[in-house]
């Protein structure tokens, strides 16, 4: 096994730590929050999340600066539930910490597809489409 760090490409498992503030490293609207998926499942295509991950490898960081209204079209399919969308700041910082990034088994490729396809509108799991 080689030591080289995998980026984040399709079809990779991202693991992420995800983190809101009023400013570019706070964490007061929402603490350090870890999240998985896999990447490039979109029904659309790339999230805008995904676009700002892609290429980058386990340590790197980025902050974006986004509008509450902003964060179900930026997240997706990749993160259904979020405390952000009741923070009372119309904008407010996001950071993204990936922590690793793995092969994907194609048992995961599968259950992620599903997940990603069984909601729809009004579907009552819990997710956004509720």
């Amino acid at each position: 096994m080689t030591a080289e760090k995998l980026a984040v490409n399709p079809l990779k498992k991202v693991i992420v730590t995800i983190s809101a503030g009023h400013r570019p490293a706070g964490k007061e609207i929402l603490n350090a929050n870890t999240i998985e998926f896999i990447f490039g499942l979109g029904k659309e295509g790339l999230t805008p999340l995904e676009r700002s991950l892609a290429g980058k490898k386990p340590g790197d960081s980025v902050t974006i600066q986004i509008d509450r209204s902003a964060v179900p079209e930026f997240f997706g399919h990749v993160l259904i539930c979020t405390q952000m969308l009741k923070s009372s700041l119309s904008s407010f910082y996001m950071n993204v910490k990936i922590r690793s990034v793995e092969n994907a088994s194609p048992r995961e490729v599968i259950q992620a597809m599903a997940r990603i396809t069984s909601c729809g509108d009004g579907c009552s799991c819990g997710c956004q489409c509720d």
